[in-house]
């Protein structure tokens, strides 16, 4: 039995630091400023040099990927970004979109939040280096789903080393949870 699906529109959230899984999965809104195709196109030509400066290529569908979520303002979940590149190629596996995610990721190009499901562009700018390799620290809103990478390496740095020491544990990543700056101002 075919199940069809309605079509959604691609999405075209902006660019941003920050984005939460909500507004990552929501409809789709204004359409992108030229600033942020700029943005956009300079992420992915950095990319494009970190892979090529470590031996690898940055494909076609891998940079398609990307700037998928580059334009959903850098998180969403996996079958989102599949949604996308039905809406644009027709038929694609939903495999094709996990391997490419998985490649992004051994690039460090892209952290996988396990707490929300999603995947989120890194956000740090010596991504563009070849020894670019850092703890992830992601804060995490338990209220708005909003996902914040820090540059806090010395901070990840001590926590993950602490980790190891005491507990033998190594961190893939490291995620807090608790409330942004905009939803704890809300707090009664």
């Amino acid at each position: 039995m075919s199940r069809t699906r309605k079509p959604t529109a691609p999405p075209s959230t902006p660019v941003a630091p920050a984005a939460s899984a909500a507004e990552a999965t929501g409809a789709a809104k204004a359409p992108l400023s030229r600033a942020q195709r700029a943005l956009i196109a300079s992420r992915l030509t950095e990319a494009e040099q970190l892979c090529n400066d470590r031996g690898t290529l940055l494909t076609p569908l891998r940079r398609e990927v990307l700037k998928l979520l580059l334009e959903r303002g850098g998180a969403a979940k996996a079958y989102d970004l599949h949604d996308d590149m039905r809406n644009a190629h027709g038929r694609v596996a939903p495999m094709t979109v996990y391997r490419a995610l998985d490649f992004l990721i051994q690039m460090q190009l892209v952290h996988r939040v396990a707490s929300l499901n999603v995947f989120i562009a890194c956000s740090h700018g010596e991504a563009a280096s070849p020894d670019h390799s850092h703890d992830a620290l992601m804060l995490v809103c338990t209220r708005c789903d909003k996902v914040v990478e820090q540059a806090a390496h010395e901070v990840a740095g001590k926590l993950s080393a602490e980790l190891v020491e005491r507990f033998g544990f190594t961190a893939q990543g490291i995620e807090v949870k608790g409330l942004c700056r905009e939803c704890a101002a809300k707090q009664p």
